[in-house]
């Protein structure tokens, strides 16, 4: 049974009604769902990410990696991407390592998925490079007492959001479903839970709020590994570090942006990372923040401008274009340099 039909069959009792996390939980993350068993990335398909974009992407976040490792672990460590995808990133930080071979030697490389087809291709990634100590894991949980170096692009947005909004009382988004119209559709509830109710207190200026418990979670998860074993985490994805005055929640399916009813179990859905919350749980887990700021000065200020004029040396007029349009892609205001968000936080 697909998921649109898994959906109808729970929710056609007439009092039946779903949270909108859950709802895109089991779109997104159950089974059958969009991200266990196809692939999403690529021009032909949903959405490109800054690593299919182009190489400089890539090879910045690997040379900012090595030197850390260099400088602040240069031993045995555990190498961590979460939703490593068709395996780019990974590539483009492999290759730029081999500037020094003692980090790969190094490291134990641990990659976070459960997307059959998209392992297939993380497998032909690490063969080509004939790398043998990696693993993968549905979720992340290490039982390692080594320092890790954890990464991730593009990985935190997919996570399910509830959507609060205030009038007179805080109301809560919920989807039910009209058996005889065979239509799902969106309906509001009156929050009721206590604790959720002292949580959207901070936002009651604004009157609307985004909250992702599972994402939540996970990232202090993460915190408290590296509080505990020591290294560092990079997150990049766009999202904002203010209180959010619109709801984000999106969908895309091929490449257009569509109805959260459309496509269901077959397209994305996305919402912006609110980045405040991420920097409020490193603190609270000792780590201090390194880096918080826009994907265009990130790049720019570790050397993106210099690869770009280097990588055109002896190209073809078309070449060089195609460099400088990658180039724009981003780190422009009008593309992905203002909108992604790099945070980079580390053991003290």
């Amino acid at each position: 049974m697909n998921v649109r039909s898994e959906l109808a069959k729970k929710l056609t009792n007439e009092n039946s009604s779903l949270r909108i996390d859950k709802f895109i939980k089991q779109c997104l993350h159950e089974k059958n769902s969009y991200y266990t068993d196809h692939n999403p990335i690529g021009k032909d398909y949903d959405f490109v990410t800054a690593p299919e974009i182009s190489q400089m992407f890539g090879e910045i976040i690997g040379l900012y990696i090595l030197n850390y490792w260099l400088t602040k672990i240069g031993s045995r460590f555990n190498l961590i991407e979460l939703g490593p995808g068709k395996g780019t990133l990974l590539k483009d930080i492999l290759r730029v390592s081999k500037i020094n071979n003692q980090f790969i030697k190094n490291a134990k490389i641990t990659l976070i998925d459960k997307n059959i087809e998209l392992i297939k291709l993380q497998k032909e990634v690490v063969n080509s490079f004939d790398i043998k100590n990696v693993k993968w894991k549905e979720k992340f949980h290490l039982n390692s007492a080594l320092p890790s170096i954890v990464y991730s692009n593009e990985f935190f947005d997919c996570f399910a959001i509830r959507q609060f909004y205030k009038k007179k009382h805080w109301l809560e988004k919920f989807v039910k479903y009209n058996f005889n119209e065979n239509q799902f559709s969106l309906f509001d509830k009156i929050v009721t839970e206590k604790k959720i109710k002292k949580e959207l207190l901070k936002y009651n200026k604004y009157g609307v709020a985004e909250i992702s418990i599972e994402r939540e979670k996970i990232f202090n998860n993460l915190c408290r590994h590296i509080n505990k074993n020591k290294g560092m985490i990079i997150t990049i994805d766009y999202g904002y570090n203010e209180i959010l005055k619109n709801f984000s929640l999106q969908t895309v399916f091929r490449h257009k942006k569509t109805h959260l009813f459309e496509n269901i179990g077959k397209q994305d859905i996305t919402s912006l990372v609110n980045f405040s919350e991420f920097i409020t749980i490193a603190k609270q887990n000792n780590l201090k923040v390194d880096l918080y700021s826009s994907q265009k000065k990130f790049l720019n200020e570790y050397g993106i401008s210099k690869r770009k004029n280097s990588l055109k040396v002896n190209q073809t007029l078309m070449k060089k274009k195609i460099i400088e349009n990658q180039y724009k892609v981003l780190t422009d205001d009008k593309y992905m340099g203002n909108s992604f968000k790099v945070l980079i936080v580390s053991s003290k």
